[in-house]
């Protein structure tokens, strides 16, 4: 009898996908905004930080599109967007002077405060040898399909689902 474990290749696959999850999560504390390096910014939540983004990324679009692109509940944009626009992060503008339709718009105050996390995570990420950041820029582009692939509807198949449900 031996005491070795046999690892099978979804096992493999399993754990290193654990262990990438594991990796990421801990990447984003180091790029946390509540960090001692963004003082002076206005506080933000997850889902502020989220829709601020959505926001900055597809200029003058409607809350329905915020709430598709991020995978939020409409009812979750709708406190995110109450929350910036009373820090005077965003506002809401009819074109037109069409009552029904409405654009959220990124103040100048936003527009400040995210060129100031870009430069904070900018900054840590330099921190990094030269080439680990090369090593970590290479793989950008499939790190951006996996996302992508993560926040297609439907992406979830059967067996997944369950591993999901719980943490």
């Amino acid at each position: 009898m031996s005491d070795e474990i046999t690892v099978t290749p979804d096992e493999d696959v399993t754990l290193g996908l654990i262990a990438l999850a594991d990796v990421v999560i801990e990447l984003c504390r180091h790029l946390d905004l509540r960090s001692a390096g963004l003082r002076g910014i206005v506080p933000m939540t997850g889902t502020d930080v989220a829709v601020i983004r959505a926001i900055h990324q597809t200029p003058r679009t409607s809350p329905s599109r915020i709430a598709e692109a991020t995978g939020l509940a409409r009812s979750n944009v709708s406190t995110a967007l109450r929350a910036l626009e009373g820090r005077g992060l965003v506002v809401r503008d009819h074109p037109t002077g069409d009552g029904r339709t409405v654009e959220i718009v990124a103040t100048p105050l936003a527009e400040e405060h995210l060129a100031q996390i870009h430069e904070f995570w900018a900054g840590r990420l330099k921190q990094a040898p030269p080439a680990i950041r090369t090593a970590a820029l290479d793989a950008l582009p499939a790190l951006t399909d996996l996302l992508a692939a993560l926040a297609r509807p439907g992406h979830v198949d059967s067996s997944s689902a369950a591993s999901t449900a719980t943490p």
